[in-house]
């Protein structure tokens, strides 16, 4: 990073699908289209392992501690591994294919979501379900915990994204997408969801406190969202939401941490009190809420 040089370079006749690192950057996964992932050293480039993988979950995806490996195959069976690749325990309990996973902060807990429309969350030492989360009327495209550990966040090819408590019960449903979602995740002070859909081709952004829908990122009216995948991530302060659409355009859109933060922003940006207009454009309460404003 601080000369841009390129120190490895990967190959394969597959084209890539997804890359991740574990949490110290030592090692990554490289998932290909043709049903493989491959562990590799980072800094050498040396392949470690291969694992077969799901045309549904096409990556394999590593535990924060870059010690265990979750992957799933068309059996319906997760599958955790030791980095050499060899099978240390396997999840059984859904009834339909698996196609989205993701560890907890700590790496005990691991969930799954799947198209059997439900999500579960494993013990990562015994292997076991813990719990197992319904209500969702779509297939389960993404699975995400809040960087405390307490929270699970859930989308679905339904429209709607979910925000379990670990503990029990669930806790809210975002709703406002009118397609199935391909991207969601919560901010890295856990504050907010950030969810992205292909289908309506929209980015929404979330209070995780309330469940309302805060503002709308980007749009199909809206020059930052192409046809095409789209997808959201936050960056790692939380200060920016990177908007992926298409293939040809990424967007930057700022995200305020805190009301505060906004509201101090939107003062000095304009240094006199709001009109209702400029109320709405930095997404705060329009008062007194009348009149239209302009695009």
């Amino acid at each position: 990073m601080a000369t841009g040089r390129e120190t490895t370079q990967f190959q394969s006749d597959a084209g890539l699908i997804k890359i991740q690192f574990d949490r110290d950057g030592k090692s990554l996964v490289c998932a290909w289209i043709n049903g493989t992932a491959q562990l590799r050293d980072a800094t050498t480039g040396t392949e470690l392992a291969v694992i077969a993988t799901s045309s549904n979950l096409p990556q394999a995806v590593l535990s924060p501690d870059g010690r265990l490996i979750l992957s799933a195959r068309e059996d319906n069976v997760g599958r955790l591994l030791a980095t050499s690749g060899a099978e240390l325990r396997a999840l059984v309990g859904h009834q339909d294919r698996i196609t989205a996973a993701a560890f907890n902060p700590d790496g005990q807990l691991v969930a799954t979501g799947s198209l059997d429309h439900t999500a579960r969350i494993w013990s990562t030492t015994e292997g076991t379900s813990v719990r197992m989360l319904e209500g969702h009327t779509g297939a389960v495209t993404v699975v995400a915990f809040s960087p405390d550990g307490q929270s699970l966040l859930t989308a679905s090819s339904d429209g709607t994204a979910r925000i379990w408590s670990i503990a029990g019960g669930l806790e809210k449903v975002l709703r406002g997408h009118s397609g199935a979602l391909d991207s969601a995740e919560f901010s890295p002070n856990g504050s907010y969801v950030v969810t992205a859909s292909t289908e309506d081709r929209t980015v929404r952004l979330w209070a995780v406190q309330s469940g309302r829908q805060i503002a709308v990122l980007g749009s199909q009216d809206d020059a930052s969202v192409r046809r095409g995948f789209t997808r959201a991530a936050f960056s790692a302060d939380g200060t920016h939401v990177a908007i992926i659409s298409g293939e040809q355009r990424v967007s930057i859109v700022r995200v305020f941490q805190t009301p505060k933060d906004l509201i101090d922003f939107a003062r000095w940006t304009v240094p006199r009190e709001l009109t209702p207009c400029e109320r709405r454009s930095f997404f705060l309460p329009e008062d007194p809420a009348t009149g239209t404003c302009p695009s």
